[in-house]
C-alpha cells in the first residue's frame, strides 16, 4: 500500500435527483394562451390619428451600421493577412529564373548526344522545381478559396442585419397593424381566450387528481438495515376510496331554464371500477332557449382522454357584455345567440373550437364618446344587427396555434384604414426611409470595400497561376523538343555505324 489514508469507505453514494418536473403540455398551453392574450394588439385609438413621427424617429434603435463596421474590422484581418502572404512571397522572381534556365536550353542549337542527354538532366530539375512551386500555389489557391467563402458567407448577415433593422423599427414605433386577425383578437380575443383558460385548468386539475389516485399499489418503504417492512399486499376487489355513481340533477335556473341530467362515476379512481366518468345535461325554456352539455373524462388507458361538448340555442343576450374591448358596447339591449363549443384533448394533443352566431342585436353603448375611432366602429356594430364569430385553438406538446375572426372583422379593417391608414402607411415610409438613411451609405462602402479586397486577392492569385501554368507549358515544349533531339541524334548514330560496318564488310570482300 501506498500508507495514505482513504478518501472514502468505498461505499457507492447514489445521486439525488434534482430539479422540477416539466409542465405538461396542458399547462404549457395555458401559459401559451396567456402569451398570446398579452401579444393582443394593445391600441391607444386616440393616439392613431395624430402620430408623431418626429418623436418616434428620435427613439429608433438601428444597429446594423454597427455590426458592419464590427465585421469590416474583422475582415480586414483576415484581408491583411492575405496582403502580407502575396508581399513576402518570391514566386515572380522564382518564375523569372526558372523562364530562364528553361529558354537557355536550346535543342536546336546542341549537336550531340550526350549534350542533349545533359540539357533533359537540366530540364528535370528545372521541372521538380516547377512541380514543387506547383503545390505551393495549388494549397495557397485553397485557403484562399476557403477565406474567401468564409467571408461571403459573413458577408450575407448584413442583408438580415438590415432586415431586422427594419422590422425592430417598425416594432418601436408601435404602428398598428391593422388586419382581419388582429382587430378580431382586439374585439374579442380577451373574452374567448378567458373561457378557455378556464375550462383547460379544470380539465388540468381533473387529470392531476386522477393520476395521484391512480395505482392502488402500496408506497415503497426504506426501512432501517437490518430491520424490515411491512408488505400491504391488494385486495381483488379493492373498491376506490371515492365513488360517487350517480348524480341526478333536475331544477331551475334564475333565468328560468329548466334542468335535467345525470353525471355518472365520480370516482377517485376509475381503473378500479373500469368505467369512465360521463357528464350529460340538457335544459329547455318556454321562449325556445335550449342547452346541451355532455362529457367524458376517460383515465383508464395510459393515455388520458377528455372530450367536451355545449350547444346553446335561442340564448338571450340581455345586458350581457360581448368584449371588454373600446370598440364594444357597454351591454347587449336584446338579441339572443346559438352557441356551440367543443372541446378534445387525447394525451398530449388537443383541438376545440367555437361558434357565436347572434342576431337581432340592440346595444347600449352608454357615455357618449368623443374618441372619432370609437365612434365610428360603434356606428358599424349598430348597424350590423348580427354577428357570426368562430374560434379555434390547437396544442400539443411543441406548439398551439390560436385564431379567431368574425364577421365584422372586414367592416372593422375598412373603417380604421379609412381613417388612419393613410397616417399610418406615412408614418411607415417615413420609419423606413430612416432605416435607409443611416444603413444605406454604410452597407455601400462595406460593398465596394469587399468588391475591392476580393478582386485584387482574386488578380494576385490569378497572377501566380498564370505564371505557373506559362512554365508548366514551357516545360512540356522543351520537354518535348529534347526528346525529339535525342530520338534524332540516336538515330544518326545508329545510321553512322550500319554505315561504318558496312564499309568494313566491302573492303573485306575487295581484298
Amino acid at each position: 500500500t501506498s500508507g495514505t489514508d482513504r478518501s472514502s469507505d468505498g461505499k457507492i453514494v447514489k445521486k439525488k435527483k434534482t430539479g422540477k418536473a416539466s409542465p405538461n403540455f396542458i399547462a404549457k398551453t395555458l401559459d401559451r394562451l396567456q402569451e398570446n392574450v398579452s401579444q393582443t394588439p394593445v391600441w391607444n385609438l386616440a393616439e392613431l390619428t395624430d402620430l408623431n413621427v418626429d418623436s418616434i424617429l428620435q427613439k429608433l434603435q438601428i444597429t446594423s451600421p454597427q455590426k458592419i463596421d464590427s465585421l469590416q474590422n474583422m475582415l480586414t484581418m483576415t484581408y491583411d493577412v492575405w496582403d502580407s502572404v502575396f508581399a513576402i512571397v518570391a514566386w515572380e522572381e522564382d518564375f523569372a529564373y526558372l523562364d530562364s534556365r528553361l529558354r537557355a536550353i536550346k535543342p536546336d542549337e546542341i549537336q550531340t548526344l550526350e549534350g542533349l542527354q545533359t540539357a533533359y538532366k537540366t530540364l528535370e530539375k528545372v521541372y521538380a522545381r516547377v512541380d514543387s512551386l506547383e503545390e505551393f500555389v495549388t494549397k495557397t489557391r485553397e485557403h484562399l478559396n476557403s477565406d474567401l467563402q468564409e467571408a461571403a458567407a459573413q458577408v450575407q448577415q448584413v442583408d438580415d442585419w438590415i432586415k431586422d433593422d427594419y422590422e425592430s423599427a417598425l416594432a418601436q414605433a408601435k404602428l398598428p397593424n391593422i388586419n382581419k386577425e388582429s382587430i378580431a383578437r382586439f374585439v374579442f380575443g380577451g373574452k374567448v381566450t378567458a373561457q378557455a383558460v378556464q375550462l383547460l385548468s379544470f380539465i388540468n386539475a381533473t387529470r392531476r387528481f386522477s393520476e395521484k389516485f391512480k395505482s392502488d399499489k402500496p408506497k415503497k418503504e426504506k426501512p432501517p438495515r437490518f430491520k424490515g417492512q411491512t408488505i400491504f399486499f391488494t385486495a381483488s376487489q379493492r373498491l376506490p376510496d371515492f365513488w360517487i355513481k350517480n348524480i341526478k340533477l333536475s331544477g331551475h335556473t334564475s333565468k328560468g331554464l329548466s334542468l335535467d341530467g345525470q353525471v355518472q362515476h365520480i370516482v377517485s379512481n376509475q381503473g378500479l371500477i373500469g368505467k369512465p366518468t360521463i357528464l350529460a345535461v340538457n335544459g329547455a325554456r318556454g321562449d325556445g332557449a335550449h342547452l346541451n352539455l355532455s362529457g367524458e373524462l376517460n383515465y383508464l388507458g395510459e393515455t388520458p382522454q377528455e372530450n367536451l361538448s355545449l350547444k346553446m340555442g335561442a340564448v338571450p343576450l340581455d345586458n350581457m357584455r360581448l368584449s371588454d374591448s373600446p370598440l364594444a358596447p357597454d351591454r347587449v339591449l336584446s338579441g339572443r345567440a346559438d352557441i356551440r363549443a367543443a372541446l378534445q384533448v387525447g394525451g398530449k394533443a388537443l383541438n376545440g373550437s367555437l361558434e357565436l352566431f347572434a342576431q337581432n342585436m340592440k346595444f347600449d353603448y352608454g357615455d357618449s364618446t368623443s374618441d372619432r375611432i370609437v365612434t365610428i366602429m360603434r356606428r358599424v356594430l349598430q348597424g350590423a344587427k348580427e354577428i357570426d364569430l368562430a374560434a379555434a385553438l390547437k396544442s400539443s406538446d411543441e406548439r398551439t396555434d390560436f385564431s379567431i375572426n368574425s364577421n365584422l372583422d372586414d367592416l372593422f379593417v375598412k373603417e380604421l384604414n379609412a381613417v388612419v391608414g393613410e397616417k399610418v402607411g406615412e408614418a411607415r415610409e417615413k420609419i423606413e426611409n430612416k432605416v435607409t438613411e443611416q444603413v444605406t451609405p454604410v452597407k455601400e462602402k462595406f460593398d465596394a470595400y469587399i468588391a475591392e479586397k476580393t478582386t485584387f486577392l482574386e488578380s494576385e492569385m490569378q497572377k501566380y497561376e498564370d505564371l505557373l501554368n506559362a512554365q508548366k507549358k514551357l516545360v512540356e515544349s522543351k520537354k518535348k523538343e529534347l526528346e525529339d533531339r535525342i530520338a534524332e541524334e540516336k538515330k544518326k548514330a545508329q545510321n553512322g555505324l550500319q554505315n561504318e560496318a558496312k564499309k568494313k564488310l566491302k573492303g573485306l570482300f575487295n581484298n
